[in-house]
């Protein structure tokens, strides 16, 4: 992918290095001039005071917190040098942002795309970035919010129901006529979804029909014992409620068939349940082996805060907070 079609850079234009009539100079120029706005240079991108702002909590290198300033780079970002091992680096080293050749603040943009449900490919060319930075940047997204939803505990009233998502075409098991399985089998995937109406959650549950221990195993550490538990009259969720004394108001799933949102006592689910398809479909050719990662990015969009750019900053401050590298390489090789 890195080298074809989806890898060229939407800097280029069709009459790059030959001559040009008024027409394609005027073209040429103009659609260049969009480019630059879009992409300033690193030395422009006044982001030093920023990144400046969120110095290193131990040597990236071999953790040490025994280190000093060290100057700063030519755009103003300080360095560090480890009194241990060292090493030198900077606030950016060891984090998503490490060798960055785009400036972060390329990042609102993105993000913002992101979290209205425009996929990666249509957000690659409103930024007018290719479709491997774009990939590589959502990679960097979910690794930042690989442990978003760790330490979510939701309490009170929780309506909790499980969806199902598609294996992709190619991944589908057939029967022994080469049909494809219908029903709940291997070729749904299973996600359970929770809300509180104040924060959501959402987890890989596995292949086909839930059962108990599966249900159990995802939520029993994200609802707080002696809470409400909403539910259809499925017998998934029993063990769950046994086990964390939950009040269990169930409803059978054939008396809210046809009922208008409004009149469904688990509505506040459903609605999480039609989001999340509307987003993941945004993104439907994506491997299933990245399902989670797309989870933890929907769960972060839809719990608060509600303002785009605050989720922004969060981002920002997670990945300085908590730092974690992705090379390109590691993404696009063939190996990997």
């Amino acid at each position: 992918m890195a080298h074809g079609t989806y890898g060229k850079s939407r800097r280029v234009t069709p009459w790059d290095n030959t001559p040009m009539d008024e027409t394609q100079q005027f073209l040429h120029d103009k659609y260049k001039d969009i480019y630059e706005r879009k992409h300033p240079k690193l030395s422009e991108a006044d982001e030093a005071n920023m990144i400046n702002a969120h110095p290193p909590h131990a040597c990236p290198y071999c953790a040490s917190d025994s280190y000093v300033q060290n100057g700063k780079d030519s755009i103003g970002i300080q360095r560090y040098v480890c009194l241990t091992c060292g090493k030198r680096f900077k606030p950016t080293t060891g984090t998503i942002f490490d060798s960055r050749k785009i400036p972060i603040s390329e990042w609102i943009e993105y993000c913002r795309n992101i979290f209205q449900y425009v996929s990666i490919n249509a957000g690659s060319w409103n930024n007018k970035n290719a479709f491997t930075t774009s990939k590589y940047w959502l990679e960097k997204l979910f690794l930042t919010l690989e442990d978003y939803q760790k330490d979510i505990i939701l309490d009170g009233k929780v309506w909790l129901d499980e969806t199902y998502y598609s294996v992709i075409m190619h991944d589908r098991d057939t029967d022994e006529n080469g049909n494809l399985l219908r029903g709940l089998s291997r070729n749904q995937i299973c996600i359970g979804v929770a809300t509180n109406k104040d924060q959501t959650i959402c987890f890989v549950e596995g292949y086909g029909k839930p059962s108990q221990k599966k249900s159990y195993n995802t939520f029993v550490k994200h609802i707080k014992p002696g809470s409400t538990l909403i539910h259809d009259q499925e017998s998934t969720h029993k063990k769950l409620v046994k086990a964390l004394n939950l009040t269990s108001i169930e409803y059978p799933s054939k008396s809210l068939k046809g009922l208008k949102d409004k009149d469904n006592p688990l509505d506040p689910v459903n609605n999480i349940h039609d989001l999340l398809k509307k987003f993941l479909n945004a993104h439907s050719g994506f491997d299933r082996i990245e399902l989670s990662g797309y989870l933890n990015l929907f769960t972060f969009v839809m719990n608060p805060p509600t303002e785009p750019l605050e989720k922004v900053e969060q981002i920002i401050k997670m990945a300085f907070q908590n730092p974690k590298s992705l090379r390109y390489r590691d993404v696009f090789s063939k190996k990997a």
